[in-house]
């Protein structure tokens, strides 16, 4: 199929075709397009995504999934700089900061955030509340954090199996990790 320029809802292809990607969604037996851009089609993988030709602010809504990092942690606040929303990650959130309260991070009793989230980590949340100041949970078991920096020497750290260990500084420690940690994708 050849590239070609389309609006939210336009018919992008047959679902039963390709596979969603980036700017496309399923209804019924189309794949359609969330944003306004240029289709691109995959036909190794028989993928579609539609490429955003625009430069309209990325909407945020209760229930969407983003990605952002910790700029700072009170002992029951972690306060994230929102990065993108899945679905539109060609389109960046810009200086937009968003809350998770303690409350938010797990299903357990959890007394001091920072046993969960360091300062830096990049982390996948949902949108509870999308105004005025944005709301956001990790407590499902898809989210959580993606990317964690050591709170001694800021080096990533590497998850062995067990544990986030340093490579650097040998230091250990915890997080409320999300499926997609170390993987560099966000699904």
């Amino acid at each position: 199929m050849p590239s070609n320029f389309v609006i939210p809802g336009d018919v992008v292809g047959a679902a039963e075709e390709f596979i969603p990607g980036e700017g496309t969604y399923v209804r019924g037996e189309f794949l359609r397009a969330s944003t306004t851009g240029v289709t691109q089609f995959d036909s190794k993988d028989r993928s579609a995504k539609v490429l955003a030709r625009t430069n309209a602010p990325v909407k945020l809504r209760n229930g969407d999934v983003v990605v952002g990092q910790i700029t700072d942690l009170k002992e029951s606040l972690a306060i994230l700089r929102l990065g993108f929303k899945r679905g539109c990650e060609g389109r960046p959130i810009h200086n937009t900061e968003a809350l998770i309260h303690i409350s938010r991070v797990k299903s357990s009793y959890v007394k001091d955030i920072r046993t969960v989230f360091g300062l830096r980590d990049i982390v996948k949340a949902k949108i509870i509340d999308a105004t005025p100041t944005i709301g956001l949970s990790v407590v499902d078991d898809d989210l959580g954090v993606v990317k964690a920096y050591c709170g001694r020497c800021a080096t990533p750290l590497k998850f062995d199996g067990k544990n986030l260990v340093c490579n650097e500084c040998q230091h250990v420690e915890s997080r409320k990790m999300s499926p997609d940690f170390g993987t560099g994708m966000i699904r």
